[in-house]
């Protein structure tokens, strides 16, 4: 098991011989988010020059029922297209940090771009709904402590009605835990689909649940060693350093992880695909 100052250096050995390839599928990245950017502020600009630029104020929402349906719209086509650029971003970067040429990968995915687009959505919607199912009991008590905590006084508070306000905070803390660690142990599930994009999605959570047994200090500590670099994400441009070197870390704790299971089925099906295009 490798500690985070091994993973962080095998990571930047990694990025010294491909840092031009890292820079380049960054810069896409961020192109993209400020394309989105763009054409949302576009549309705003155009909208308020016809006067209806209260679609894009939110307190109209749920006041107007087609605003709901613009701001429903938008979403999903936004979530939809930076989920498949998430997918297709990992993917570059696990050829990366193994020291792959991750061009012939590209040509694939955008030969296959309907596949992998079903195939990000699909693991996306499942391990973001198993996530909310398990936040859910979470909501609930911080509701139920808002409520006790507006509705009673402490000249009002009965024994019982601060049994039952304890009980919530105590069950919110010990359920906020468990929904952490049970995120982290999907963490591994969209790297397996990316090594082999035919993997069922509830499989790979399973095997990412299995895998992730006995390594949540390691991934934490990776995620807090990179909490500190936050603040330094307002200033933009050093997204172009830091994003490649965590992924690149990230990739290579998985990598750890993951051991002999790491096996990347892509490569064969690049071969396939090449010999039967020819």
């Amino acid at each position: 098991m490798l500690t985070v100052r091994q993973i962080k250096v095998k990571a930047r050995n990694s990025l010294n011989d491909q840092m031009g390839d890292a820079l380049t599928i960054t810069m896409h990245a961020v192109t993209n988010v400020c394309m989105i950017a763009l054409l949302e502020f576009s549309l705003y600009l155009i909208l308020a020059r016809f006067g209806l630029g209260y679609y894009y104020d939110p307190r109209n929402i749920f006041k107007i029922p087609w605003v709901a349906v613009m701001w429903g719209i938008q979403a999903v086509v936004i979530i939809s297209f930076l989920t498949y650029q998430r997918t297709v971003l990992r993917r570059m970067f696990v050829d990366i940090t193994v020291g792959k040429d991750y061009i012939l990968t590209r040509q694939y995915i955008f030969a296959h771009t309907n596949e992998f687009i079903k195939i990000s959505l699909r693991s996306s919607l499942v391990m973001n709904f198993l996530k909310l199912v398990m936040f859910s009991p979470i909501v609930l008590s911080g509701y139920l402590i808002y409520m006790w905590g507006q509705r009673n006084r402490t000249d009002e508070l009965t024994s019982l009605g601060l049994f039952v306000f304890m009980l919530c905070i105590g069950f919110t803390i010990i359920w906020t835990g468990i929904f952490i660690k049970y995120c982290a142990s999907l963490a591994l599930a969209p790297y397996i689909m990316s090594l082999n994009p035919r993997t069922n999605v509830f499989d790979a959570c399973d095997l990412s649940a299995k895998l992730m047994d006995g390594h949540y200090g390691q991934y934490l500590s990776l995620l807090l060693s990179f909490v500190v670099y936050l603040p330094l994400m307002v200033l933009i441009y050093p997204i172009f350093v830091l994003y490649p070197f965590w992924a690149a870390s990230y990739d290579t704790l998985v990598k750890d992880i993951m051991g002999d299971y790491w096996q990347d089925k892509m490569p064969a099906m690049i071969r396939r695909w090449q010999k039967y295009r020819q």
